[in-house]
């Protein structure tokens, strides 16, 4: 057997490790982004997805990016606390770009959580976004719309006291230093760096513009060319607007899109891993 955990180095340098789980003869593989400091080992569900995904021969590769875990210092400093929204453009590319070099035909980009709005991001805006035969997008997020609601909850000038303190912070050179203020400014859960916090959660920032289901108008989501299977829970979610609506709403920004709801169901699909990948495996059937 192939030795699975395989590596890629981005465009600009950043050495990221995966797992390639191979189907026999398999001309179709699904890459997974995962969602805020996770990583390709954390989530669960990816058992059952990974199982019936290789029933059906298609292979599966399991991927970090420079937002894998709050911090980690090799091969250089990365992680959700430090990492720019946009960068998950080179990720991906290389991500997709050993696909290809593997000979596989058919890719499926396939985020959960913010890896559905890099998806998007990446629909629109990476070099191989062509070879993406479809799009798979679990527990999809407004990240940027959830985060201005848990801030305004801490007080309605938080957020435009971490503003100010990470502005003061980069202005001075040391974007790179973390927020104190508040330690776990990002959710109440992590830490940010001053320049990390900027990018994020800026007026206009590029993730502000993935999915914001907030604005009820969703341009990059539209663009996307390539049947998309969206799945959510119906517990706790990130969509801003309610989850029933947030459905709703991509299904009509995207013919193209099969949206579906779990019931009893929380953010990471606990419990309810064989019901996502009957879900998955039917939209495989689809496209492979």
């Amino acid at each position: 057997m192939d030795y699975p955990i395989v590596n890629v180095k981005t465009e600009d340098g950043m050495l990221l490790y995966g797992l390639h789980l191979k189907a026999k003869n398999s001309k179709t593989i699904i890459i997974a982004i995962h969602g805020t400091g996770s990583n390709f080992y954390e989530n669960d569900f990816m058992a059952e997805i990974v199982k019936v995904s290789n029933q059906k021969g298609v292979s599966v590769l399991l991927t970090n990016n420079r937002g894998t875990a709050v911090l980690q210092s090799w091969p250089k400093l990365h992680g959700t606390s430090l990492e720019h929204f946009e960068d998950c453009v080179k990720d991906i590319d290389a991500w997709v770009s050993f696909a290809l070099s593997q000979n596989y035909n058919k890719i499926i980009l396939q985020g959960h959580s913010l890896g559905t709005e890099k998806v998007v991001y990446y629909m629109s805006k990476g070099k191989y976004n062509n070879k993406v035969n479809a799009v798979i997008l679990l527990a999809f997020s407004d990240s940027w719309g959830a985060e201005m609601q848990y801030q305004k909850k801490r007080g309605p000038l938080h957020m435009a006291s971490l503003i100010k303190e990470a502005e003061n912070l980069v202005k001075e050179g040391k974007g790179y230093q973390f927020l104190v203020s508040d330690w776990l400014c990002y959710s109440g859960v992590m830490p940010k760096s001053a320049d990390s916090f900027l990018n994020f959660m800026q007026e206009d920032s590029e993730l502000s513009k993935a999915l914001p289901f907030r604005t009820k108008n969703l341009p990059f989501y539209r663009k996307i060319k390539v049947p998309i299977l969206a799945v959510i829970g119906d517990q706790i979610e990130y969509t801003f607007i309610p989850i029933k609506e947030a459905i709703e709403l991509i299904k009509k920004e995207n013919s193209l899109t099969e949206a579906y709801q779990i019931k009893n169901c929380n953010h990471d699909f606990k419990g309810k891993e064989k019901e996502l990948a009957e879900l998955v495996s039917r939209f495989l059937e689809k496209i492979k």
